[in-house]
């Protein structure tokens, strides 16, 4: 179906688009195509499909519902709620329109978007100005999306480290508990074994002696221990207990002399031993008795040692005792002292409190505290005053001086120059004030040209006026249009059946000639004829959508027609009951006016 409009001029930089008038009818407009802004449309299309809106690139859609779908998509991907449906409304009215670019503007400012624009500038496809905003929404949803990838990629990974094992590291860790296994059955087999009996403290513990075949690491930390350990760890470690059989430790009596002699006890190995054996042979050369004697005069020892450290411990603790004691009752003293202060100024709030000024008190007081206040103004403006005249009289003495040093010719000189100065501040002033009067100028001249409520009601009734005009005009090239494509299509239909029926009459004489041929022919016409009747059918089907479609805007005329006269006859029912009310009113007021005079009469 040719739709090809015969009405079309070729004007250089013009095309016609497709607008909404008021009623949401499809009006055809002309506009002047400008570089600049098919450059930048071309531009923010291009930012809007890189930043993944591809419904940018639908051809069938026009570059409104482009530019308000790519700008909610960006601000939606910023986390900003738009209540607005893109999906389902894609024609709108201009009421519409504004009203959708309203709620992306308000939306702007929350975002803090360093870009200004207007609603009626969207609307009207302001690409210049809208390509800023798009631009700062698109990196703004591309930051705000790769800041989501992130912390998604990052919660991914913390899912999948907290419910999924690797292969390799369910591996790792069998041969871990393997190995672990095997490590516990080594010590479960080797477990150390002591080679020494426990000594018993003088407490009442047991301390634990190191086997010899300690490392040299351990016996030097032990070493290294025993020397750092307190007075009363000193003294317990000097008691000597005995074995089961009545044996003294040779290691633990050699550690508690030394200690006592204030002696080294690092031997060698040799000396070690060679003592070890001395201390062998006069253990047995010592009889049972000498032993019991032994460690009974070591046991006196040490408890005299541990009642001298308690005597010790107890006088520190009675100084400390008599030091808190001292403190706390320098702290009660200070307590005391704070509560009587505390209670003085209760006092005198008390006395202040009940004190009763009286109304001349009153007076006398605000008098003394106005003269207080200028005593202290005028205090300052005689220092202030002061200050001045010490100025004033050095600028005196200076020109007094420059005048009894200054020659005739010098004076002029100063003159002269003042005089330059003061003229090329006249040039300055002069310069300024025609600057302020061009402004004053400008300012006046677009206040003039501001229309009062005379002519913005006379261009809003000649706009009605060629509104009226346009869309009469518009109604008639929308009819010229379908007659048109009507007259097109019937000549279109002719023009095939000419063909056919030319085609039939050509093929006519040589189909008949042979059965087969003949058969053949008639096959063919009756597949011609079917596709005929579809044909037909399909816009027989068309046409009595037309026609429902056209009845049902009928009735809706019709409901809205029966609306308006509902509501015109309701408009005038209540026009008459306001002024019936007016004059019931008005009633009222009188008999209330003749009531109360005569009341007064």
């Amino acid at each position: 179906m040719a739709t090809k409009n015969i009405f079309a001029k070729h004007l250089p930089n013009v095309k016609l688009a497709t607008r909404f008038d008021a009623d949401g009818n499809e009006i055809q407009v002309e506009k002047r195509e400008d570089e600049e802004q098919k450059r930048k449309e071309q531009d923010i299309i291009d930012a809007l499909v890189g930043a993944g809106y591809y419904r940018a690139h639908i051809q069938g859609l026009s570059s409104f519902d482009k530019i308000v779908g790519g700008m909610t998509w960006c601000i939606e991907a910023c986390d900003y709620d738009v209540n607005v449906d893109l999906l389902f409304h894609e024609n709108l009215t201009i009421g519409q329109k504004i009203a959708l670019t309203e709620k992306i503007v308000a939306v702007l400012p929350r975002m803090k978007c360093p870009y200004l624009i207007e609603p009626h500038q969207i609307q009207g496809l302001d690409f210049i100005n809208i390509f800023p905003v798009i631009q700062w929404l698109v990196k703004r949803s591309v930051e705000n999306r790769s800041k989501k990838a992130d912390t998604l990629r990052k919660l991914a990974a913390t899912q999948f480290q907290n419910h999924f094992t690797l292969e390799s590291d369910q591996q790792l860790q069998r041969m871990r508990t393997i190995q672990l296994g095997h490590l516990q059955a080594i010590e479960a087999k080797y477990l150390p074994k002591r080679q020494f009996r426990q000594r018993k403290a003088a407490g009442g513990g047991w301390i634990p002696v190191r086997p010899r075949d300690a490392t040299e690491q351990e016996r030097t930390d032990e070493d290294q221990s025993v020397e750092d350990e307190t007075e009363e760890e000193d003294i317990e470690e000097t008691e000597v207990p005995l074995s089961t059989g009545r044996e003294l430790d040779f290691e633990v009596l050699f550690k508690s002399f030394a200690k006592e002699h204030n002696v080294s006890i690092e031997l060698s190995e040799a000396d070690h031993s060679t003592l070890t054996k001395k201390y062998d042979e006069i253990k047995q050369k010592l009889t049972p008795e000498a032993l019991e004697h032994v460690a009974e005069r070591n046991q006196i020892k040490t408890k005299l040692a541990a009642k001298l450290a308690l005597e010790k411990k107890l006088e520190l603790a009675r100084s400390e005792c008599d030091q808190l004691r001292k403190t706390v009752l320098e702290e009660e003293e200070q307590l005391q002292a704070a509560i009587a202060q505390k209670e003085n100024l209760e006092e005198e709030i008390r006395n202040l409190d009940n004190l009763e000024i009286s109304e001349e008190n009153q007076k006398i007081l605000d008098n003394v505290k106005e003269l207080v206040l200028k005593n202290e103004r005028m205090k300052k403006q005689e220092i202030q005053f002061k200050e001045n005249c010490k100025k004033e009289l050095v600028e005196l003495q200076e020109k007094i001086e420059k005048s009894d040093a200054s020659t005739p010719e010098e004076d002029v000189k100063e003159l002269q120059r003042q005089l330059d100065m003061e003229q090329e501040r006249l040039k300055s002033l002069r310069l300024q004030l025609a600057k302020k009067n061009r402004a004053y100028v400008s300012i006046n001249r677009q206040l003039d040209n501001i229309p009062d409520r005379t002519e913005l009601a006379q261009y809003q009734r000649r706009f009605l006026e060629l509104y009226n005009q346009v869309s009469a005009k518009h109604r008639e090239t929308k009819q010229f249009y379908t007659l048109y494509n009507t007259l097109d299509d019937t000549k279109l239909y002719l023009e095939k059946e000419m063909s056919l029926l030319n085609s039939i009459y050509e093929n006519y004489s040589s189909a008949m000639q042979t059965p087969h041929s003949r058969e053949q022919f008639v096959q063919q016409f009756e597949t011609i004829v079917e596709g005929i009747r579809s044909t037909k059918g399909k816009l027989k089907k068309k046409c009595d959508d037309e026609k429902a479609k056209r009845d049902g805007l009928n009735a809706q005329l019709i409901c809205l027609v029966e609306q308006q006269r509902k509501y015109a006859a309701t408009v005038k029912q209540l026009t008459m009951e306001c002024q019936r009310n007016e004059a019931l009113l008005q009633h009222l007021k009188a008999l209330k006016a003749a009531a109360t005079a005569g009341h007064q009469g």
